[in-house]
Order: C-alpha cells, then structure tokens, then sequence
C-alpha cells in the first residue's frame, strides 16, 4: 500500500515536479551540509566519543579514529560494513558474498589477536552494547558518527570485551527550533563482477578428448558425437535405447539463470526539531534490493525505524531515550542442501563446470537429469521449494543525567535492552526429472522436507557512571567511575517433518509418520559483571597523563580465581606545539603531540558458555530389538581452569597539523601479545571424547597506521578535501603448547567451527606451503631429467610428461616430495606466502566548485597471496569438471608459455599447491564515486523546499588488481574454495529535499 502526494510548480522556465510516497522509488533524503563540513578545516578543540564518555582531540593519548556521514550517506551499499572499507586506519573489512542480505562481513581491528577465530570488536551504539547483526543493519541516514578505538590504551575501559578494538556509534538527535522534514530516495542498476565464462560445447568436447588422449584414455565425444554438436542437434535417441537421449545442449544455462543486471531502491525519510526543554528526531528507512539469480527467490529488504527523544526535565535531570526497531527479510535462492557456493555440486559449481551439453528440459519441457553430472540447478532454483528468513530487532535506551547539584559532577544511570528475533523456513520441495520415456528417472530433495528455526537473543545491559570534572588553575583533572551489568539469553527452536504428503504449502503436521518429525531446543545465557574507572590529568593542555582500570567477572569462567581479572591501561601524551620554544620555532606547526600508550585486555573467543562443566549430550544411533534408543553420554572433558586470553598492547603514535591545520595527520606503531592463547590438549584419539583446552598459545601481532588528511581552496569557489590512510599488521604463531611444526600442503589454517587448527611455529596464521617450479616440461631431455614424481603426494605411479609442470628438487634428492611433512624434514615444500592483508589503504577526494560537489573514494590492499580453488586451477581432475575460458590458453608445442599445463584426465601432478599457483590478490578498487548539483536558494524560491540536491553515484565500479589469468574470473577480496556469488557493481541516482 502507497500513500502520495504530488506538487508542481513552474520556475524560471522549468517545471519542477516533486513525488512524495512512502514506499515509493523517488522520496527524498535529508540534504545535510556534509560535503560542505568536508571541506572546512576543523581545530584541535574537536570533541571525540570515547567509551563511556567524549574527550576533546587535543587531550586525547589514545588511537582513535572518527568517520562522520560524510562516508557513510547517499551510497548503494547495504550495510554500514561495506560503507567502512577503507574509511579508517586498522580497520580491516571483508566480504566473502555478493549474496543480497548475507554478504558474510568480517571485521577486524589490528589484525589477528588470536589463533582461536576472529576476535569481533565490540559493538557500542549509543552507550549500550549491541550484535554485529545489530550494527550491520543500522540505517546510514541516522548516523552521526562512528568512533574506532584501536589500541589497549583507548578501549581497555572496556576490559575483557576489548581485545577486538570497540567500535561506538552515536545516533543523530534533534536540535531545538521548527521542525524539519528530509526525504532522501535512491534507485541503483546493479550488475555482476567477475563471473568466469564458459567455453562453448565443442571446445569443451574437443578439450575432454585430448585431456583423455593425454592420459592414454579412449575419448568421450565420438566423431558422431562432434558431428552432432557442430550441426547444432540438441536431442538424439540412444539406438540401444529408445526411452533414453543422447543431448548436445549449446544453450547458456548460466544465461537462463542470472541476471545481467537487477535493481536496488534505498528511501529515507526524517524529522527533527524540539524546543528549549525537548528535542526530537524520528526517521523511517527501507532497503530493497534484488539478487542476481532471476528464477525462484532471491532478494533482501530492510525497514528501520528510529525515534530519539531528549527532555530537559528541570534543572538537574535530563532524559535521554533512544529506541529503534529494525525487519529484514530475506529470500534466499534454494540449494537442496548442495550449498550455494560450495564445490561438489554446489549451485554456482554447476553453472560454469558441470557438463554442458545435458540440457534443462527434455524435449517435451519436462526436466531433464542424466546422472549427478547434469547441471540440475536450474530446477532445484525454480521448483525445489524456498528458504524464507524473517529477523527483527528492536532496541532500547534509557538514560537519565544527574548534574548541576555539585559543580563539575555528573551522575548517570543507563538502561539499554535489545530484542532479536528470527524466524527461517526452509521447505525442500521433491522435483522429478525424466529422460525421454515416460518413466521419472531421478529426484532431488526426496523425499521433501519442511524446517522451522526460531531463534530469539535477549541482551540486557545496566551502567551507573559518575564523572567528576576538576580544574584548579592550569591543572585539569577528570574522574570517571561505574559499574556495568550485562546479561544475554540465546534461545534457538527448531522442529522439522519430512516425507510430507504434499509437495506444496508445507506445514510440520503434514506428514503420516511421527519418526518423520524431529525438534530440538537449545538455550544459551551468559552474564558479565565490572568495574571501572579512568583518570586524567593535564597541565595546561600540555602533559597528559591518563589511566584505566577495569575488573570483569564472567560467567564462561569456573567460579574461583580465573572467573575475574583486572584490565589496566596507562597513556602519555605531550602537545608540544604549547611549548614557546616550540612555537618560536616551528611557528607553522599547530599540532605536533607524541603518544605513549600501555594496556591489558581480555579476549573470551574460543571459550564456550559451559566449558568447565561436564555436559552430556544426547545420540540415537543404537538399535535395541527393532528400534533406535536415545542415550546420554559425555562428549568432551570439562576445562575447569580456563582463564581470559590476556592481549598485553604497546602503542606509540604522533598526530600532527600544520599551515593552521589544512594538513593533518597520525601515525601510530603498535604491538599486541596474546601470552596465555587457548590451544587444544593432544590426548590419544582412542579417548574417544574432544579434549579439552588450555592457556598454552602465545601470538605476537605488530603493525602500523599513517593518516593524512589536506583541505584547501582554490579562489572563493573551489574547495577540496583529500584524505589518505595505510595500515599494515602481521603476526607470529610463538608458542602453541609444546610444539606445532607439521606443515600441510596447501594452506594452513584455522576453522574453529570445523575444528581445523593447522598452525605452525615461529611462522603467521593462514601460511601457504607448497612446490617451487620451473616452468613446463618443454623437451624430451628436460623429461628425462626431471625428478621422479611418485612421491608428489601420495601418488604412486605419476609419470610426468611434455606439457607438465616442471617441479623443483630442493633438496636435490632426485624426487618431489614433502619429506615427514614437518619444519626439520619438509622434503621440497617452501613457503610460499600467507593470505593475510597487508598495507590496506583508503583515499577520500572531497570537491565543491559553487552548485557542484564531487567525491571519490578508492579503497585496496597492497598485499595478499591466494590460492584458487582446484576446479579454477585444473580442470577435468575428474571428468565432470569442465574447462572454462581461461583454460583455453593450455600448453601444446606451439604454445609453450601457456597460462595452463596440457589437458590431462585426472592430473592430479598438475593441480598440487605450487608457486604457479599461489596469485598477488592486491587490488585497488574505486569503491565510490558520487557527483551531485545543488539548486541555489535563488532558484528555491516560492517553493515549499529549503534545499533540493541530485547526485549520480556509482559503487565498486572498477578494479584494477594483479591476479592474472584469473582476472575477471575471481575477485580479490573473495576467499577462494569455489566459484562464489559475485559482487556487484551499481550506478544510482539520487535525491535530496529538506522541507
């Protein structure tokens, strides 16, 4: 349902024409002065959120970095995750989707902390914490700033929750005066990026048959068969079996299932205003954006809703309540349980390396299927059935402030409270496929299945803060204390039935057989208790002195010693710029101010609500007589001396102005000690249990920041802005209980989730081990002299041939191998690089010329090594995995610097992790590119509009990047164990109206 109004008025010889609606494609969004605010130079005397409180920038000795809405408005992003990349120093954002609604963001400040997974920052939106989820929902438009705290310095406030960095977001309010009404409307093309292409079907036919001929095989495509293929016959029938076909499909079956391009729509609308006792601001917001795939569902909307009020309640008491709710809805594109993204017969795999030449539909438009190599995908996408998630959030923050009573004291009591509750179902509907006769010869999803997941996350928190503001003479002294409680209740139902008798409209009782139903319950709760408090000191704005101290109790701890532990910090600072031989001498130098900054912070990742108790778990697999009997037993060994991963952390940095502050900057070095990390306890598998962990790990994580920032102007009408930042951080596995020295080949990493924790010593986190080659075996004496190549990885009986990846013996023992696998014993592996990110970078050019604004933002990664997946490294490793294009560039004798070694069936010499294979994943990428005209006030006149701005905007539009042959095909910033959902490219055009 829509409700609209139009208006049109006639101005200078031009009509202007204005549709409001909600739910419309054209309103308006709040015209702001960001770019102008962009361009103007701010002093040092700049105030910064801190946590628990704000700190002028003059007085800071933290690392904290700030992103106003500058960076963050009129994109056609989804969330505030990919509006951030780039945008501040150390903070270092990934996504490994193109998915609508599920881009998998990964957020790290400082690189690794742990070896135990990523330690998330914590999460603070408007002084209560918040979920990730909550965070990457938030709407841009209701944004005022975001503050990053990167070193211990600056969030040990925060104690156990802030070995991550923390993250605080402050929501806009109302300012006091007549009431303003923004509308801001967008609408975006978006389109897919780096898509491999498929090769057509008589390239592949004659690729699998020399692939075959290659490994001493008969081929596969007869020269009927080519005949066939070349004549553009798409049906035969089989002369052994009249009910059976022989396909040549040549269609793009890729073509028939994604789009080209597909749209997205962003619309906000906003009031605020107040008066002197009161202010408000309340604000409306929806996302809706379409998925690539253009059959069955795939497609994610977002409404915010936000009302911010603030009362002046007398002279002492002032109440502050936020509260925001916010439902997304995503459908998501069906799988039959296969995966997306995943290899095997993951959808995306399907698409572009499966076989081509079995079509979709049987002549008479029934589906077709001719064993598990056929490209089913279509099907299970359109009819195999919907998986439909729900998830509401809603958020509440009271605040109250006692002040006035005593000079310079302020007394405040926080109550906040977030609500998340989900709500997923997933229906497999059976589809059947045929072949020629009239007899079903396959299914998929059968038998069907219907699932209902609930879920509902409680996260309650309690602060009392005390500030105390002290100024005797030149001496400045400030006193925060407090106490803060934080409770969180997980609750996740799940019931499912299958084998329903309807394969339509499911519901959990439609089935004939209770053994057919299932359920499960699981609840989750986790409490957290602290004290805290900081200290300031300066004299004079000159020496500044600062200290934090907190104690945290947390309930994923055994009672006694371990359960709580104190976080302290200490910070130095020195505007040196207040020094009169300073200013005497270094006159154009307004800020010059060294920092010095020592913490402790704690880390709960890796431990589980309950890993000090014992807990039973429940199985079913023991037949007793005819029927199965549910057992209890105990599935791992308690860890009742568990105690915090404890980040000791050093900073030293210096922020400096110059030429009355039009160039600005920081730069930061920093370390980061993880000395008791969590590692796993080796016991004997024939414990039969998981074993449990320990404080036994050591990381050591270092790096470094530069920002800088130039605004100008050139005459009255030109002003510009350009803001620069590099950060670059690395880590060392140190100790990890007693030893960790075995190298596997390939990538060595860690899963927490798949209990994959492939670590070695005295080397980083995620380390790439394999072969050094020379090229291709290019002549019949390099052959002959080649190292045998039965060892290559337990592959006896390779014989390599002309055309074959030419390995290096290192150790000059006349065969390729990895040794005993170990650092003392690696045979031929080398190390060959790891895929963390190294030297991230942002740049940001702000311009205004009189009506005109311009911006552009350019984000990347200097470094980074990754391997492709196997089915992108070497195709026909099994005969169902097909060429794509790149692959066409293979070596023969009159293409001897092929990108690719010979076709060769089951090649497995050929696809071992090697240097040929191990790609440069940096990339720079214009991450956004906007230009916008604003009406003058001359031209506003006699309409009801204060301002009125149009802009063009583009998102992730280019990207230069060094992967070579995969250029194209995979992106950068993807992980690479399969052909995944693309990214997007979009182009919007947008509005801006204040009323």
């Amino acid at each position: 349902m829509k409700s609209a109004s139009n208006s049109l008025w006639y101005k200078n010889g031009v009509f202007f024409f204005l549709f409001l609606g909600i739910g419309s494609p054209l309103m308006g969004q709040k015209l702001t002065e960001k770019k102008k605010d962009t361009l103007k130079s701010k002093d040092i005397d700049e105030v910064i959120v801190v946590g628990y409180g704000k700190q002028k920038k003059l007085t800071l000795t933290g690392a904290v970095s700030t992103v106003g809405p500058e960076i963050l408005e009129d994109r056609p992003v989804t969330n505030i995750g990919r509006a951030l990349q780039g945008a501040s120093p150390g903070l270092t954002i990934t996504r490994s989707s193109g998915r609508p609604g599920n881009e998998n963001i990964n957020i790290e400040i400082r690189g690794a902390t742990t070896a135990n997974g990523t330690v998330e920052p914590l999460y603070i939106i408007d002084n209560v914490v918040a979920s990730q989820n909550t965070f990457l929902a938030l709407n841009p438009n209701d944004i005022a700033s975001i503050s990053t705290l990167r070193d211990g310095g600056a969030a040990a406030i925060y104690g156990s929750r802030a070995a991550g960095g923390v993250i605080i977001v402050t929501t806009k309010t109302g300012k006091k005066g007549k009431m303003q009404v923004s509308y801001q409307s967008s609408m975006a093309v978006q389109y897919p990026i780096n898509l491999p292409k498929r090769v057509s079907l008589l390239q592949e036919a004659e690729y699998a048959n020399l692939a075959r001929a290659n490994a001493g095989l008969q081929p596969e495509y007869s020269s009927i068969d080519m005949d066939y293929i070349r004549r553009g016959i798409e049906y035969v029938t089989d002369p052994n079996n009249p009910n059976r076909y022989i396909t040549y499909n040549q269609k793009n079956i890729p073509d028939m299932i994604l789009r080209k391009s597909y749209n997205m729509y962003q619309n906000n609308i906003d009031f605020s205003g107040g008066s002197e006792k009161i202010t408000f601001m309340a604000s409306v917001g929806n996302l809706l954006q379409d998925g690539m795939i253009r059959i069955g569902e795939d497609n994610y909307s977002r409404w915010n809703y936000r009302l911010n009020l603030s009362a002046q309640l007398n002279k002492y008491i002032t109440l502050d309540l936020r509260s925001s709710y916010t439902s997304q809805y995503q459908k998501k594109a069906v799988d039959g349980g296969y995966g997306l993204e995943t290899g095997g017969n993951g959808i995306f795999r399907q698409l572009y390396t499966a076989r081509q030449r079995f079509p979709v539909y049987t002549e008479d438009g029934r589906y077709y299927i001719s064993g598990t190599s056929s490209i089913f995908a279509y099907a299970l996408l359109k009819d195999g059935g919907f998986d439909r998630l729900t998830q509401n959030t809603l958020s509440n923050v009271g605040t109250i402030t006692f002040k006035n009573m005593v000079k310079g004291l302020e007394l405040k009591a926080i109550y906040g409270r977030e609500n998340f509750d989900s709500n997923e179902n997933i229906f497999r509907r059976t589809v059947v496929f045929y072949d020629k006769g009239p007899a079903i010869v396959g299914r998929q999803n059968n038998p069907n299945s219907y699932e209902v997941q609930k879920r509902s996350d409680i996260r309650q928190n309690v602060q009392f803060l005390a500030d105390y503001d002290l100024k005797l003479n030149k001496h400045h002294f400030h006193f925060m204390g407090g106490f803060q409680y934080e409770d969180y209740r997980y609750d996740l139902l799940t019931a499912r039935t299958s084998n329903l008798y309807v394969n339509d409209n499911p519901a959990l009782g439609f089935t004939g057989d209770p053994k057919n139903k299932t359920n499960n319950q699981n609840i989750n709760t986790f409490a957290l208790q602290a004290f805290f408090g900081r200290f300031n000191y300066n004299f004079n704005e000159k020496y500044i002195f600062e200290a934090t101290l907190r104690r945290d109790e947390s309930s994923r701890l055994a009672p006694g010693a371990n359960r709580a532990k104190a976080f302290p910090s200490f910070s130095l600072g020195w505007n040196m710029q207040k020094e009169d031989w300073f200013k005497n001498t270094l006159g154009f130098i307004n800020e010059f101010k060294p920092r010095l900054t020592w913490a402790k912070v704690g880390s709960q990742t890796g431990i589980s609500y309950y890993d000090f108790l014992r807990s039973l778990s429940s199985g079913s697999d023991i037949i007793l007589g005819v029927d199965r009997t549910t057992y209890l037993y105990q599935s791992r060994i308690p860890s009742p001396t568990l105690a915090w991963e404890t980040i000791e952390t050093r900073n030293i940095g210096v922020d400096f102005g110059l030429f009355n502050n039009k160039l600005t900057g920081s730069f930061d070095y920093y370390n980061k000690f993880n000395k008791n990390m969590l590692v796993g306890i080796n016991l004997p598998g024939t414990i039969g249990i998981s074993t449990p962990r320990v404080n036994g790990g050591e990381l050591k994580t270092w790096g470094w920041e530069a920002s800088l920032q130039y605004k100008g102007k050139i005459g009255q009408d030109f002003k510009f802005s350009v803001m620069a930042n590099v950060y670059d951080s690395d880590n060392k596995v140190i100790r990890y209980d007693g030893g960790k020295d075995i190298i596997q080949l390939g990538l060595n990493r860690v899963d927490v989730d798949q209990n994959i924790y492939n670590l070695i010593e005295g080397y980083s986190l995620n380390t790439i081990w394999g072969y050094k080659t020379n090229g291709y075996i290019q002549t019949a004496e390099q052959l002959k002299n080649a190292p045998s190549y039965s060892n290559l990885n337990n592959m006896p009986g390779v014989v390599p041939g002309l055309g074959d990846i030419l390995y290096v013996d290192q150790n000059g023992d006349g065969k390729i191998s990895p040794g005993g696998g170990r650092l003392g014993d690696r045979g031929d592996l080398v190390y060959l690089g790891n895929t963390n990110p190294r030297y991230l970078f942002g740049l940001n050019i702000f311009m205004n010329w009189k009506n005109i604004d311009f911006s552009l933002f350019v984000q990347g990664v200097g470094k980074r090594n990754i391997m492709p997946s196997s089915e992108l490294i070497f195709p026909q490793q099994q005969p169902w995995y097909q060429p794509l294009s790149i692959h066409m560039d293979y070596w023969t004798p009159d293409n001897p610097n092929a990108a690719f070694p010979r076709p060769f069936l089951n090649a497995g010499q050929n696809n071992i992790p090697s240097d040929k294979w191990v790609v440069n994943a940096a990339y720079a990428r214009l991450k956004n590119v906007q230009i916008g005209y604003s009406l003058s006030q001359n031209d506003l006149k006699g309409m009801p509009i204060n301002r009125l701005r149009v802009y063009i905007t583009g998102e992730d539009l280019l990207t230069f990047s060094r992967l070579g042959v995969f250029k194209g095909v995979i992106d950068p910033e993807q992980p690479y164990n399969g052909i995944n959902y693309p990214f997007s490219a979009s182009v919007a055009l947008g509005v801006n109206v204040d009323f």
